[in-house]
């Protein structure tokens, strides 16, 4: 029995009906990997020759992070080939998350719940209808750096501690005389003009700065 099979003329993002028409805004934001999606046995074109169909596996990785008004976003990596040469995509893409290459046989998507520091670029679309979010550059987020909400050192926050009021003695004022004084007559000293000061002049022009 022959099953006909519809031939993928391009890759299709696993999660575009997640992220929909979502317009990630453009910066370096603080996202963590939500999702992580493989794909077995899509047929496809070869890169190299697009008359020729090839099979293979490819992954996706989906970020959430959530802008400065605090409004939710989703952004989709590239379809990458599921690939361990050092210089494929995948490989590439793993190690800028993670600030390290990967050993192999480990498996990626024990990455989902990571935190990286992702920058959003917006891209103009190739038939000239508008622009789109996508990731630009990614790295591990700085180990010295504090996530809102989150303390520096992974723990718990720890509950306020309320001090115990504290009451003061009362304390009684003492009467206190003071001893008459007698004013002693001043003579003031005659008080001469002080020269009047004279502004220095500054040339205008050179490459010196003026001074002030």
């Amino acid at each position: 029995m022959a099953v006909l099979q519809e031939q993928m003329s391009k890759s299709v993002n696993p999660f575009v009906e997640l992220v929909k028409d979502d317009l990630a805004p453009a910066g370096t934001w603080v996202a963590t990997i939500i999702d992580i999606r493989d794909q077995f046995g899509v047929v496809r074109p070869s890169f190299d020759n697009p008359q020729v169909m090839e099979t293979l596996d490819q992954t996706t990785f989906l970020f959430g992070f959530r802008d400065q008004a605090g409004q939710p976003h989703r952004i989709a990596s590239k379809t990458m080939r599921i690939s361990g040469h050092e210089k494929s995509n995948l490989m590439a893409f793993l190690k800028s998350a993670m600030g390290a290459t990967p050993k192999y046989g480990w498996d990626y998507c024990e990455m989902k719940g990571k935190k990286c520091l992702i920058t959003v670029s917006h891209e103009a679309k190739r038939n000239g209808t508008g622009i789109y979010p996508m990731i630009a550059a990614l790295c591990p987020v700085p180990a010295g750096m504090v996530l809102p909400g989150v303390p520096s050192d992974g723990l718990a926050p720890a509950a306020p501690v309320q001090a115990a009021p504290v009451q003061a003695a009362p304390v009684q004022a003492v009467p206190v005389q003071a001893a008459p004084v007698q004013a002693v007559p001043v003579q003031a000293a005659p008080v001469q003009a002080a020269p009047t000061p004279v502004p220095t002049s500054y040339a205008v022009g050179g490459d010196d700065p003026l001074p002030f």
